[in-house]
């Protein structure tokens, strides 16, 4: 370097620099690559394990399970202040409750939807044609409310259905497709089944807010349905022939009624919400 002149001794200086700057840009680049690779990996390997966690988790999930849970997910927005619907849907009837379910509707000039067991209607036929006369939709439940036995077979969900429908006919004169399986659509019913079922005709529903009145006192059920209506405008609401829960039904619909709901029986030219199809939520 001493003999090198003063132009020479730039230009070393120059080239040298740029060498040493080549090779740090270098570096820094494989670095970043590298860190890029571990971090795309890492990403990667977290969506696949969420995914895994939650298909084990929806797997075992029952009905009333995924609404709470998939309540929690879904940004449903502000609620709208128009077209709020509740459809009421009664299960496992028709009983010594029936005919006072029906004057109570009458009464606040609703109709409903009821899903009647086979035994239930062979022992309570007035009731059944009492439930058609007055305007609400009749659907069945099924013949045993058994799981072991509805699923015995690919077949014997819709062997049931058919039970039903003949029980009916026999009783009223005429059919229904609108079915409700017990326990819901999930986790119990196989694709085989729901496939069965729907290529049968039957329209089958589910619900999106179990009021769990079976187990419930009658203030925990108006509770349950206060607590779950503020952020949606579509509800298929569910209850049952109960003593608790004909206690509550007239603040029930008075409730929805305030909050703005048009309370509704599901038609039978409606389409069918449950958790094969996807349109549960919609």
């Amino acid at each position: 370097m001493k003999d090198l002149s003063l132009k020479d001794k730039i230009k070393y200086y120059i080239t040298h620099k740029k060498k040493q700057t080549g090779v740090i840009v270098g570096s820094i680049l494989i670095v970043l690559c590298i860190v890029g690779v571990a971090i795309m990996k890492l990403s990667n390997s977290e969506v696949i394990a969420c995914a895994k966690s939650r298909s084990s988790i929806l797997e075992g999930e029952t009905i009333t399970d995924l609404i709470y849970n998939s309540s929690k997910e879904i940004e449903k927005g502000p609620s709208k202040s128009y077209g709020k619907v509740v459809y009421l849907t009664i299960d496992d009837g028709p009983s010594e409750y029936t005919d006072e379910i029906i004057k109570i509707l009458n009464d606040n000039n609703v109709k409903a939807t009821f899903f009647m067991i086979n035994p239930n209607m062979q022992a309570y036929p007035q009731q059944v044609k009492n439930i058609v006369s007055n305007g609400n939709t009749a659907g069945f439940h099924s013949v045993s409310h058994d799981i072991h036995k509805l699923y015995a077979t690919d077949n014997s969900a819709k062997e049931e259905f058919d039970i039903n429908q003949k029980t009916f006919k026999e009783i009223t004169g005429q059919t229904s497709k609108i079915i409700r399986l017990p326990f819901g659509s999930k986790p119990y019913t196989s694709r085989a089944s729901y496939n069965a079922i729907v290529n049968a005709g039957y329209k089958l529903w589910d619900w999106t807010l179990d009021t769990e009145d079976w187990k419930s006192t009658s203030p925990q059920i108006v509770e349950t349905i206060k607590k779950h209506t503020h952020d949606t405008d579509n509800i298929v609401l569910l209850i049952h022939e109960r003593k608790q829960t004909v206690a509550v039904l007239d603040e029930i619909i008075k409730y929805f009624k305030k909050e703005g709901f048009e309370i509704l029986p599901i038609k039978q030219s409606d389409e069918e919400r449950n958790y094969w199809n996807g349109k549960l939520f919609s």
